[in-house]
Order: structure tokens, then sequence, then C-alpha cells
């Protein structure tokens, strides 16, 4: 009888991810194509936690092909709406929260907060990630760099994030905890 070698049993790749770019900030990537919106809770956290005065389940954010709805659900029933352009989100409370779809190339989308409110986590904004998303200094990319000339590709492929300066060129992999230089831009990805 011989012993069969077993395999280790391996965990299912995080949906979310920190990434953190030098003199840009700190941005959550969402992989997936729904997601919890809310204000802080000791008890449950939402994907999307908002230091404001919101509920802790506030509602969620669903991704159909390249549309997003946002849902709020109460006792008796189920709301649904559209989120277009800048649209804000229907929550009622002192913060201000956007989603955008800043580039027809992808169907990543956006989440900004008007100012004074923060998101959880230290991070500047949120990124619900469809495949790719692009930084640069234009208003067509997920992530603005206005101090930035250079441009980056970020794409989630196979379980990897993989990145390349510019729309030409070959895609490096971005390993979790290591610098990465592309041009002028230095990033750090890691699982949040």
């Amino acid at each position: 009888m011989s012993a069969r070698a077993t395999k280790p049993k391996v965990s299912p790749p995080a949906s979310r991810w920190r990434l953190w770019i030098d003199g840009c900030g700190g941005f959550l990537l969402l992989i997936g194509d729904r997601w919890s919106v809310g204000g802080l809770s000791d008890r449950a956290r939402a994907d999307v936690c908002v230091r404001a005065d919101w509920p802790r389940r506030a509602g969620m954010i669903e991704r159909h092909g390249s549309d997003y709805f946002w849902i709020q659900v109460t006792e008796t029933s189920e709301h649904r709406c559209l989120l277009r352009g800048e649209t804000p989100l229907p929550v009622e409370g002192s913060a201000r929260l956007t989603l955008n779809q800043p580039s027809p190339l992808c169907d990543s989308a956006v989440l900004k907060l008007s100012p004074p409110h923060r998101f959880d986590e230290h991070i500047d904004g949120v990124i619900l990630v469809n495949e790719t998303m692009l930084i640069g200094p234009s208003s067509d990319c997920h992530i603005q760099y206005p101090e930035s000339s250079d441009r980056a590709v970020l794409t989630r492929r196979d379980d990897r994030w993989l990145a390349k300066s510019g729309l030409a060129g070959d895609f490096e992999e971005l390993r979790p905890g290591r610098r990465t230089m592309l041009r002028s831009l230095a990033m750090t990805l890691e699982q949040a």
C-alpha cells in the first residue's frame, strides 16, 4: 500500500486589499459583485465603513454587468435604484458618499466621501474592482494622482494582481507586502 500525498488546503483569495501609493494615499480595493455599506460598529463591520452618523448596515451596492445598484432592505420591502454618474448614495445622515465610473474602458467604480467625513482604516477612497483599474493624473482614472505624469493599469487575473506602466508594455506581478515601482509610481499592496 502506498501513501498518497495530500495537498494542503488553500484558502480562497482575499476579497479585500489595500493599495498604498507614495505621495497619493491609501485605497481599499474590493473584489466581488455585492458589498455592504454602513457606519462603524463593534458588532458587524460593513465592507465599506464610513465614520459618520450612519446605521451599521445602511444598504448594499450590487454590480450587474456595467451597472451599479443601491439596495436598501427594510422589514417589509427591498428598494433598488440604479446609480449613475456621481450619484450620491441615498443614506440618511451627514455624510455624502458618491459612486463614479470614471473610465469607459472598464467597469470598476470609485466611492468617494465628501469632507469632513472619512472611511475607516485610514483609507482615502474605495475602488469596486471589476478586473481592471487605472491610476494617473487625469479624471478618467480610478485613482487620481495629479502630481504624477505617469499612468498605470492594474488588473486582477488568476487570483494575482498585475500592473504595468502606461498602456503599452508588459504586466508585472504585484506581490503583497512588497513595494513596486512603475516609473515614478511607488506602491505597496496588502491584504485587508
